[in-house]
């Protein structure tokens, strides 16, 4: 134990004390998971940088490099973590001592732990937030599938859990998957972001030690370099900007769960979720419970936990460890959870069978048209809209009364005249078309609206999106970056060979 600690036997004269180890030193280890291997590429690299800028001599740069190849090979399963050694970088240093010998030092030339780890922490987020892109292209290729099998599909729109509108299925998916096309854009944002190198900021001010931070930002394939040193290894607002990106998504992943978890009520019926996606009660075996919309609507509301965390950590003052020792674990595993929901979701959406007859059913009800009449009124008049609402109100009102079954024209005109108001003549084809839920929606020729032409215009639009997004993809290979830079590293130890 005396001597398996950072700084034993030469600024500290005894070790951690447990209660540190167990509590603190064993926090950090949690993320070992995630930036272990990358650690593994950062040294790597930073040895190669020394190497190539004559701070390491080719002869021992390549001994060095080919252990530490040799040990990420390997893995990192043969690594032990004991909390009592310290962090993840001191296990895996304390590892590469036991492996490589003492040359193993020379990995640490002008460069804090701080950077390897954040080196390795951009890294895994750069990794995920790829894959999240991926399943949020996918999710959004469903929506566009279910939408355009919808277009005609009429049902009610709903403020406050009210028959508002009527509209039509495929145009009231759109209006959630709108925001998530968006989120594409925000994630490819934050990719840019964490895609700049760190690397070679010595401890925050640069060093003396001669490294080319282009050369190492390339072996890594980073677009560029946090040019600040100092701003490289704590810039804050990198975990702000991925975790707010990450709470867009669930938060739109929430809002439409929260719908369809209503929809599926028996209250409702409006859609069956497939049984793949649910579970049944333990004690009720009628019961066939909307598990996967549950979690989903749980997570969205941890997340919200996740973001005052990352949010408050990241507010210390500057040179404090606080915000990157808790985004180290915590941002990987939100990036987890959000692939994990964004590809649950569009299980469940591509699954769902929505019930047409009764959405039809919520579109037929008698009062739905009001707000539509209020326009047929002001269209077809020198009437301003406050005093279309007050007529068509007092005819709702008038109906409930009398418990009348919707409006008529005839109910339209004995409103107005209970009012006082004078109404010109509308023609029956006119009001006929303006209670008719099919010819109602096609008079709506508007950008956005729910008339299916505009709404296949807006599919299309999304198509586009999701088009320029895979393109985006395409500039990048992180599914295979683990066997290219092994390539790099190969190939500069032969040519170090040849030297």
């Amino acid at each position: 134990m005396s001597n398996s600690f950072l700084g034993a036997g030469s600024r500290f004269k005894e070790g951690p004390d447990q209660r540190l180890y167990n509590s603190a030193f064993q926090y950090e280890l949690e993320c070992s998971p995630y930036i272990m291997s990358n650690l593994s590429i950062a040294d790597m690299s930073h040895v190669m940088t020394l190497i190539q800028g004559g701070v390491i001599s080719s002869s021992k740069g390549r001994k060095l490099l080919s252990g530490l190849l040799e040990v990420h090979l390997q893995g990192t399963e043969n690594i032990p973590l004991d909390p009592a050694v310290g962090d993840s970088y001191n296990n895996r240093d304390k590892y590469l001592q036991q492996q490589i010998g003492p040359d193993s030092g020379y990995v640490h030339i002008g460069r804090a732990r701080r950077e390897a780890s954040t080196i390795a922490w951009q890294m895994v987020c750069r990794e995920k937030l790829f894959c999240l892109h991926e399943k949020l292209i996918q999710l959004c290729e469903v929506f566009n599938h279910v939408v355009s099998q919808h277009l005609n599909t009429f049902m009610a729109d709903f403020t406050y859990l009210q028959h508002a509108q009527p509209t039509t299925l495929a145009h009231y998916l759109q209006g959630f998957q709108r925001p998530l096309l968006r989120d594409i854009g925000r994630i490819e944002t934050a990719i840019k972001m964490v895609n700049l190198s760190p690397a070679c900021s010595g401890s925050v001010n640069g060093s003396q030690i001669e490294m080319n931070r282009e050369f190492i930002a390339e072996l890594l394939e980073f677009d560029g370099i946090l040019t600040h040193t100092r701003d490289a290894m704590w810039a804050p607002d990198m975990c702000i900007d991925v975790m707010t990106s990450l709470c867009s998504i669930m938060t739109s992943l929430n809002r439409i769960s929260e719908e369809f978890i209503i929809w599926n009520s028996a209250e409702f019926s409006y859609l069956e979720l497939a049984d793949g996606f649910t579970r049944t009660s333990v004690i009720m075996p009628q019961k066939k419970n909307p598990y996967g919309l549950a979690f989903i609507r749980g997570q969205a509301r941890t997340f919200n936990g996740m973001m005052t965390n990352i949010l408050s950590t990241n507010q210390t003052i500057s040179g404090q460890p606080d915000n990157r020792l808790y985004a180290y674990g915590e941002l990987p595993k939100a990036l987890d959870y959000a692939i994990q929901c964004v590809d649950l979701f569009a299980g469940i959406l591509s699954t769902s069978k929505f019930n047409k007859d009764k959405l039809a059913e919520a579109a037929a009800d008698k009062f739905i048209v009001a707000t539509d009449l209020c326009d047929m009124l002001v269209k077809f008049s020198d009437l301003d809209n406050r005093s279309a609402h007050k007529i068509i109100g007092r005819a709702v009102r008038n109906a409930c009364d009398e418990e009348q079954d919707g409006f008529t024209l005839d109910s339209i005109k004995l409103a107005a005249q209970q009012l006082n108001i004078d109404l010109p003549n509308i023609p029956d084809q006119v009001f006929n078309s303006n209670i008719d839920i099919p010819s109602l929606i096609s008079l709506r020729k508007g950008l956005g609206s729910a008339n299916p032409e505009q709404v296949q215009l807006m599919v299309q639009d999304s198509q586009n999106s999701i088009a320029k997004a895979h393109s985006f993809q395409g500039n990048y290979r992180m599914s295979s970056f683990n066997e290219r830079f092994v390539k790099k590293v190969n190939l500069f130890l032969n040519e170090l060979k040849d030297k």
